[in-house]
């Protein structure tokens, strides 16, 4: 018997965002016969699949207007919504009402989704429902039960951490009620489920990075950093900006990769900062094999990520599967990447002295971030293990 995993993602295939995906999906239609692929939402379709992937055209409509009339025409997903916005005392917060109806508009346009009726009809009991995120589609075995199998991935910042969203998550503990497994990232994150919602099967089963070879270090005195992240707030990427201004003892060359809303404020507080012994290159938005490539062919000395949240970064897992040591904040659970093995953690909040300090300290004492890498984020073992343990994963 045929078996097909319906993969429900953010945006993969299209745009540039979970590059991550990129790695896995090879494994996953090694174990299935068929992968059919539905992103929420994206105009551009930027990376090629394998050749028994199905791409769906994205859920949302470009146009915010025709997301919302949907939301007109909500069938099955009205009494839920309705239900939880007076149980949750919705209302009571922004913070919660705003996440609130961005969630029920989005429920309506996936329900009403020509696509997703189609899956929905076709899936049968050899078939799984995976749900790359913990919100979103994951919303379909609440309101479509059927003899399929729904297995759900949770991260940590954007998924799964509620204090970010008022401490609310829309419709999570009837969701959980149905799922089949739950599977996390990180241990912090299957505690922190588990503690809220003691429902249902749960997993860890950690990202991972490939291996690309190592980085080459700097041999001419200058100290290369390198961060990479989208430019928002959350990121605090201008913090690292003006930790590497206060390094004046050494040449410094700090390279930014990745774009966002905030990146040309970036633009002109570092054309503002440029020294003769700081020297800034901001590379914007690139490929994932890009990335790949610039770790090959520059030398990185450290690799720094300054978040307010965070699951664990996937980023730091392609910064130690090269060979390069870490700084980063204690936030989400990257306490479980970032060690005395592969860097120096720092406090959630810390000050610019704390950021050089640490950054002064990884440079100095030994540390072997591939020996760790190889043993807990290899993406080949991780997703391997995985693609079986989905595939084995039956209806409760």
């Amino acid at each position: 018997m045929k078996r097909r995993l319906y993969l429900f993602t953010a945006t993969y295939p299209f745009e540039a965002t979970e590059p991550f995906l990129e790695d896995e999906i090879g494994y996953l239609c090694h174990e299935f016969d068929q992968v059919v692929i539905t992103p929420l939402y994206g105009s551009r379709l930027s990376r090629q699949v394998p050749d028994n992937c199905v791409v769906n055209t994205p859920i949302l409509s470009p146009s915010k207007v025709k997301q919302c009339l949907a939301a007109l025409l909500p069938g099955r997903a009205f009494k839920h919504y309705a239900k939880e916005f007076f149980a949750k005392r919705v209302w009571s917060s922004a913070q919660r009402l705003k996440c609130w109806l961005i969630s029920y508009i989005h429920t309506c346009n996936i329900i009403h989704s020509r696509c997703v009726q189609s899956i929905l009809k076709d899936a049968t009991a050899h078939d799984t429902l995976y749900f790359y995120w913990g919100k979103g589609s994951n919303v379909l075995p609440l309101l479509y039960p059927g003899e399929y199998t729904s297995v759900c991935r949770f991260h940590g910042e954007w998924d799964l951490w509620e204090e970010s969203c008022g401490d609310y998550a829309p419709l999570r503990k009837a969701i959980a009620e149905k799922l089949d497994l739950a599977v996390f990232i990180s241990e912090r994150g299957e505690k922190y489920y588990n503690e809220k919602y003691p429902c249902n099967p749960t997993a860890v089963s950690r990202l991972g990075a490939r291996d690309c070879g190592l980085a080459n270090r700097s041999s001419d005195g200058t100290l290369r950093i390198l961060s990479c992240s989208s430019v928002y707030p959350l990121k605090r990427v201008p913090l690292i900006l003006e930790a590497v201004k206060q390094i004046e003892d050494r040449n410094v060359e700090w390279t930014h990769i990745g774009a966002g809303a905030d990146f040309d404020t970036l633009k002109s507080l570092a054309d503002q900062s440029k020294t003769t012994h700081l020297t800034i290159n901001l590379m914007g938005q690139m490929s994932h094999d890009d990335v790949m490539e610039y770790y090959r062919n520059h030398c990185v000395d450290l690799f720094i990520i300054l978040s307010t949240n965070e699951g664990i970064p996937v980023t730091i897992m392609e910064a130690i599967s090269f060979g390069v040591p870490v700084v980063a904040t204690n936030v989400g659970s990257t306490s479980e990447i970032v060690n005395d093995q592969t860097g120096t953690l720092l406090a959630a909040d810390p000050s610019i002295q704390e950021i050089t300090s640490a950054i002064e300290q990884t440079t100095t004492k030994p540390t072997n971030p591939r020996a760790f890498w190889a043993q807990y984020y290899n993406a080949e073992s991780n997703y391997s293990a995985f693609a079986r343990l989905i595939k084995s994963t039956e209806q409760r």
